[in-house]
């Protein structure tokens, strides 16, 4: 039975379009910036997630958030080039 992915991998100008350039590179970069997050939630003392997560702290989400745009503008900048 087909899958999605290989019905998209044999229709025709797929590859031309770029389509599938584009969605390994926005895999990578998701990847990459979770990766990114995990580093930087290891190097800052107390534990990041939890404090989001379960004691609803709105200054280390702002942090987070923040660290996570920097990594994906950086991700972003080094995939365009």
């Amino acid at each position: 039975m087909y899958t999605l992915l290989t019905i998209l991998l044999q229709a025709p100008g797929f590859w031309e379009k770029g389509i599938m350039g584009t969605i390994i590179y926005s895999v990578i970069g998701l990847i990459m910036c979770v990766i990114g997050f995990k580093v930087v939630d290891w190097l800052i003392p107390g534990h990041l997630a939890r404090q989001i997560a379960e004691e609803k702290n709105i200054a280390a989400a702002l942090v987070a958030a923040a660290l996570i745009l920097g990594i994906c503008i950086i991700i972003a900048s080094a995939i365009a080039g």
